[in-house]
C-alpha cells in the first residue's frame, strides 16, 4: 500500500495505480521506494486497534514522515445512549427471531386439547412468550 503526498496532503491511499499522470506502469515500481519518493509516493502503513465491547472506532491519526505515511486507528468509549441503543437493537432482533418461530403450526399446537393442541405445544409457546417478555424488558 502506498500514499501519494502533495504539499503535505495525502491525495491517494491504496495500491499503486497502473497509470498515474504521464507515467504508465507505475505499479511495476512497487518496492522501489527511493524512486517512488521522488514522485511523492510513500509506503502507507495502517496500524489497527482492538475495539472492546463498549468501544467504537473514532477515526485515525495520520503521520507523514519523509519515508512513510502511518495511519493509526483511534477508538473511544461508547456513550450511555449508544449502549442503550445497542441493547435495544439486540433485544428487538431477538424478539423478531423468537416471533418468527411462532408459525401457524406452533399456534395450532398451543391450542387447548379439545381443539387439537398438545401439552408440549402449549408449554413451548408459553416458554417462547416468556423469552419474548424478557427481551421486551431490556428495551428502554
Amino acid at each position: 500500500m502506498y500514499a501519494h503526498v502533495e504539499d503535505g496532503v495525502i491525495t491517494y491511499r491504496g495500491p499503486l495505480p497502473k497509470n498515474w499522470r504521464n507515467i504508465s506502469g507505475l505499479n511495476l515500481s512497487e518496492g522501489d521506494d527511493d524512486f517512488l519518493k521522488t514522485l511523492g509516493w510513500l509506503p502507507y502503513v495502517e496500524v489497527s486497534v482492538e475495539i472492546g465491547t463498549d468501544e467504537l472506532p473514532d477515526g485515525e491519526d495520520t503521520v507523514i514522515t519523509e519515508t512513510k505515511v502511518t495511519a493509526t486507528a483511534k477508538k473511544r468509549a461508547m456513550t450511555d445512549d449508544e449502549k442503550t441503543d445497542r441493547t435495544n437493537t439486540q433485544a428487538l432482533n431477538e424478539i423478531l427471531r423468537l416471533e418468527e418461530l411462532e408459525t401457524p403450526q406452533r399456534y395450532a399446537e398451543a391450542l387447548p386439547d379439545d381443539s387439537g393442541g398438545s401439552a408440549d405445544g402449549r408449554a413451548w409457546f408459553k416458554d417462547n412468550r416468556a423469552k419474548i417478555a424478557v427481551e421486551r424488558a431490556k428495551i428502554v
